[in-house]
This record gives structure tokens, C-alpha cells and sequence, in this order.
């Protein structure tokens, strides 16, 4: 770990600007905007990243590089040509290290990650309040924002390094925590009762929250496979179709592997494409759309040899491929293109209060989280989850998959959200 020794505090930029307008007396409106710009934010480089594509000894190393690690040729008896067929491949490791920018002082070191003041960020949002206070028993507040979150990195020196270090503008795109419409309702009321009967038929009071939010980003990047040359292990794919195809569920995106080595000539007798399920099994693509798929990706590769090492993945629709670059190349995929299922969650209570001359009271709640039992998939790798596997191209392996709900997956299973539907009993003195 290195530190920038012209390391400066960061600062954020806040502005907004909001307008209330009351109907009678017991309603009002409030809409704003709210934006923040945030600047020389840290960031986290690996500023020693060996030159594309030098694990193969491809691209642009010196003559003295190319003799003294890699003979005469791209590919010699160092980085043979069946290792490139292989997804355990690293290439020439003495390649790798010699095309180091500090290979020359500290022969020895290979990463050097430095904190620095390169990222930044912006954030602009349209909010929309409403609130009816207590009359004829109901009252109820309304929320609704609609933003965007933009930056070059959420989670500083926590999160991962650039895919390319010498370039972290191609980082920029929707934070992690980007959640472009949000929807809250809460709202409470009062049934209206009858005297007597030991108060069995006054006093009950009903409630509910209602939170909807649209789908999260999610990362993903292929974490051991070095496709590039760089050994940075934060390679991203090539993608060619609509990204809002590729969603995080219970299920993964279909992943297929088995590919000849070639760009053609690969048919279902070769090629399986298989989706894994929460229970640790799978189930196969079979008929038109193991056709499909297996001609989309053959189509779209940029390499035969890369598509028989890594496989490929196609959507559930079969509209978008993802497929590995060729090798000493970069993917096309911009970062955090992919985006989870939502979030929707419905609680309930009911209130029933006892009065007991002017100083004494009672109140028995019951009270159920997620009403409707609604399952809900955590986000693979997002601003506060991480589900083992579901955000890796490794292996043709689960690719999307979510075997965790939200609390889970955060490390909150007793106060987070998206857990199965839970009951709640309680009573309440006053005096």
C-alpha cells in the first residue's frame, strides 16, 4: 500500500431547493432538489500494472523483454500453446513482472496500490413529499424520489481496483448505491368505534409501510481468470446486447462451456448451458434455445480459444451474450451495467387500545413483516452485500445468482430488510 504524498481532503458540494404548498389545514405537499458533487475523492490504483496483454507476451514489450522472457515469438516454450486453452493459465509470470513501470527500482515488488485524490462523484435527485395529518382517522405520509448516483468508485479502498489502472475514467457509471426510484407509504388508521361492550369495539387502530424501490447495480468482473495479460484479476467481459436483460435472481444466467476452440462448428452434442438454482443444482437449456444460444456466442466472440477456455453466458431471453475478450484485450463491459430484482416489502399491524380512567392505558399490537411473504433476491455484489460466486465469470459459473435474501446477505438477519414473513406480538402499559 502506497500513499499519495500529495494526498488532500476530500469535499462534497451540497445544494438543493424545495417548495410546500398546504391544502386546508390537514394537507401539504413538498417537492424539492437535492444534488451533491463530491471531489478528490480517494481512490485505490495499482499504479505498477504490468502492460496489457504481457502474461502473453503480447502487444507492445520491448525487444529485451521479448528475448529475455518470451524467445522469439508471442507464444514459445514458456507460455506454451495449450496454456492459453487452459482458465488456470497465468502466462509468463517473468513477461508480466519485467513489463512493470517500476520494474527497474523494485524489481522484486508487483502491485502498488496507492490511495490518491483521483475519484469523484455526483448525485442529483427530484423528491416528492405528501403528508395528511390526523383527521377523521387517517393520516399518512408519501414519499417518492426519483435520482441518479454517478461516481468512479463507492466503496474507496474497500472496494475493487480499476479493471484498467492507467485509466479510471472508463470507471465512471452508477454507484452502488444508485437506486433510481423509490417509493415509501405509511399510513395510519383510526376504525372508528362503538361504546360499550368492554371496549371491544372501540379503541383498534390499523397501520401499514409500504416500501418499493427499482433494482441496484451490481458488479462484476472475472476475478482469477487474466485474460488481459495484467494478472490485476479485474477483467471485465464483452457484451452484446441490452445489459437490463442480465438480472440477479434465485437463478443464475445461463452459462454454457464446452466450445471447440473455434468459431464455428460447435453444436448441442458438444455445448452444455446450464442454470444453477438455490438447492445446488442445475438445469440445462435444451432444444432451440441451447441452438440459440451456442450461435449467439459463437457469433459474438472475439476468440475462439478464449470461448472454449471461459464459455460464454446468455440472458433468460436469449437477446444478450456475454462472452470473454480475446487474449491481451479488455472487455467492452462499462462497470456496474448489470442490476438486481428490486426491492418491494409490505408491513402490517393492528392496534387495539385500552383506556382506564385518565391515567391508565393499555395497547396489544400484533404486527407482521412482510405480509405476503414476498421473497426477495439480495443483490450479488452490491453497496452492502456480497453472495459468494454471483458476481464471478470464473468457470461458466453462477453468474448472477443470489442464494441469500437482503438481511442475509448484509450480516443483519434479525433487524434487515427482505427476510421471510415474521409475526410480532406486543403490549404496552401507560401511566
Amino acid at each position: 500500500m502506497q500513499v499519495d504524498p500529495n494526498l488532500r481532503n476530500p469535499y462534497i458540494l451540497n445544494y438543493s431547493l424545495g417548495l410546500t404548498h398546504t391544502f386546508g389545514n390537514n394537507l401539504s405537499v413538498e417537492v424539492g432538489y437535492v444534488g451533491n458533487r463530491g471531489y478528490r475523492l480517494l481512490s485505490f490504483v495499482d499504479i505498477n500494472q504490468a502492460q496489457l496483454g504481457s502474461s502473453y507476451c503480447l502487444n507492445s514489450l520491448t525487444a529485451a523483454q521479448l528475448a529475455d522472457a518470451c524467445g522469439t515469438g508471442p507464444v514459445n516454450a514458456r507460455v506454451p500453446l495449450a496454456c492459453i486453452a487452459t482458465a488456470t493459465c497465468a502466462g509468463s509470470l517473468v513477461a508480466t513482472q519485467e513489463s512493470r513501470p517500476f520494474y527497474t527500482k523494485f524489481p522484486y515488488v508487483e502491485f502498488i496500490n496507492q490511495i490518491a485524490n483521483r475519484s469523484h462523484s455526483n448525485y442529483n435527485s427530484l423528491q416528492v413529499n405528501v403528508t395528511k395529518r390526523m383527521s377523521h382517522g387517517l393520516s399518512f405520509n408519501a414519499g417518492y424520489t426519483f435520482a441518479h448516483g454517478l461516481d468512479t468508485g463507492s466503496l474507496n479502498r474497500f472496494g475493487q481496483t480499476p479493471q484498467d489502472n492507467n485509466n479510471l475514467a472508463a470507471e465512471y457509471a452508477s454507484s452502488d448505491f444508485d437506486v433510481r426510484h423509490r417509493f415509501t407509504f405509511t399510513a395510519t388508521y383510526d376504525i372508528p368505534g362503538v361504546k360499550g361492550y368492554g371496549q371491544l369495539l372501540e379503541g383498534w387502530e390499523i397501520n401499514a409501510i409500504v416500501n418499493a424501490q427499482s433494482a441496484q447495480p451490481w458488479a462484476s468482473w472475472d476475478a482469477g481468470d487474466n485474460i488481459s495479460g495484467t494478472l490485476e484479476n479485474n477483467d471485465r467481459w464483452n457484451i452484446n446486447g441490452p445489459s437490463s436483460n442480465i438480472v440477479s435472481a434465485k437463478t443464475s444466467v445461463p452459462g454454457c462451456a464446452g466450445f471447440n476452440g473455434t468459431l464455428s462448428g460447435n453444436t448441442p452434442a458438444n455445448v452444455t448451458c446450464s442454470i444453477a438454482n438455490p438447492y445446488g443444482t442445475s438445469q440445462t437449456l435444451t432444444g432451440a434455445a441451447l441452438t440459440s444460444a451456442i450461435n449467439g456466442c459463437q457469433s459474438d466472440a472475439a476468440s475462439g480459444a478464449t470461448l472454449a477456455s471461459f464459455g460464454c453466458f446468455v440472458s433468460a431471453n436469449g437477446a444478450t451474450f456475454l462472452t470473454p475478450p480475446a487474449l491481451g484485450t479488455f472487455g467492452n463491459m462499462g462497470r456496474n451495467i448489470f442490476r438486481d430484482s428490486g426491492f418491494r416489502n409490505l408491513d402490517l399491524s393492528v392496534f387495539k387500545n385500552f383506556k382506564f380512567k385518565e391515567r391508565y392505558g393499555a395497547q396489544f399490537r400484533v404486527e407482521v413483516f412482510n405480509v405476503l411473504n414476498h421473497p426477495t433476491a439480495a443483490n450479488p455484489f452490491g453497496a452492502s452485500s456480497a453472495v459468494e460466486g454471483g458476481n464471478e465469470f470464473q468457470g461458466g459459473g453462477p453468474l448472477g445468482y443470489s442464494g441469500a435474501t437482503p438481511d442475509f446477505a448484509a450480516g443483519n438477519p434479525l433487524i434487515g430488510s427482505g427476510e421471510n414473513r415474521a409475526m410480532q406480538l406486543g403490549l404496552k402499559l401507560t401511566f
